[in-house]
């Protein structure tokens, strides 16, 4: 048997990574696309994964942290003509998905969003604060709305003879636990708040999209639709392909050629690691 070769540099090198992807977290670069570059610039920014409020180490997220920054050094920028926003997510956190939404809306530049396979939920939250929705006939879209659940074991712990033993400092303060019922009251509190985020989901993608009030109950039930569907109900501008999404961002800058400018993640995620270094 041929005794493998050990080297003490290469462990210790994936230990410095892994220190630094912890300490800094996966962050966004702007990484320049060779292109003619006639006449300006034009950013493309990448939304996929679960929108959250922080990134993580073990599923594809995009976060405000990540896009905030990214999304104002653009606006900066004065050779950037237009912004190019592909987006290919569920959705994710509520607070996260407005955040990054009103941060699109607040961009002085002309802005496109095309859509992947899914820009559902709060990702169609942060697309409807576009100046022009670009998907493809078969993109899912939609999912307007609002969701709160949890788990109730009761009439497990019932079944098992296990009791629930509460020492709260607020009738209130253990609501939603699983081990005990909600009592009416904190229903009635839960749908309320639901109702309320629903309330600013809505008023932004009607204010967004110039919605009437047919439209908004057409699309308020949390329906999901397909592209060629939502171009109908005004959810989409136009159909096509990633091609025709640049040449509406080239029309919005009113350039005929232009650089594209790319931002990526430039951090690793776990996985990357154990493949790099099996």
């Amino acid at each position: 048997m041929i005794a493998k070769e050990y080297h003490p540099m290469k462990k210790i090198f994936l230990w410095l990574i892994l220190a630094l992807i912890m300490t800094f977290g996966a962050g966004i670069a702007l990484v320049a696309v060779a292109g003619p570059g006639y006449g300006g610039k034009i950013a493309i920014v990448r939304i996929t994964g679960t929108i959250s409020s922080s990134s993580s180490l073990l599923e594809e997220t995009v976060s405000p942290s990540d896009l905030i920054p990214i999304l104002e050094s653009i606006d900066a920028d004065p050779s950037v003509r237009s912004v190019l926003i592909e987006i290919n997510s569920p959705g994710g956190s509520v607070v996260a998905s407005r955040e990054v939404s009103m941060a699109v809306r607040d961009l002085r530049k002309p802005t496109v969003c095309w859509m992947g396979d899914l820009a559902a939920s709060g990702a169609y939250w942060i697309a409807s604060a576009c100046d022009t929705i670009v998907a493809d006939p078969l993109t899912l879209t939609g999912s307007i709305g609002v969701t709160a659940s949890y788990l109730q074991f009761v009439g497990t712990m019932e079944k098992y003879g296990v009791e629930y033993k509460r020492f709260v400092s607020g009738e209130a303060k253990d609501a939603g636990s699983p081990f005990r019922n909600m009592t009416a009251e904190e229903e009635r509190a839960m749908i309320v708040m639901v109702n309320e985020t629903f309330r600013y989901f809505i008023e932004d993608v009607a204010g967004n999209r110039h919605l009437n009030e047919s439209s908004i109950e057409a699309v308020r039930d949390g329906s999901l639709f397909l592209g060629k569907d939502a171009i109908g109900l005004g959810l989409v501008d136009m159909l096509g392909t990633w091609k025709d999404a640049k040449s509406a961002a080239l029309d919005a800058a009113g350039l005929e050629e232009a650089q594209f400018v790319e931002t990526q993640k430039s951090g690793l995620s776990i996985f990357d690691l154990i493949s790099g270094f099996g």
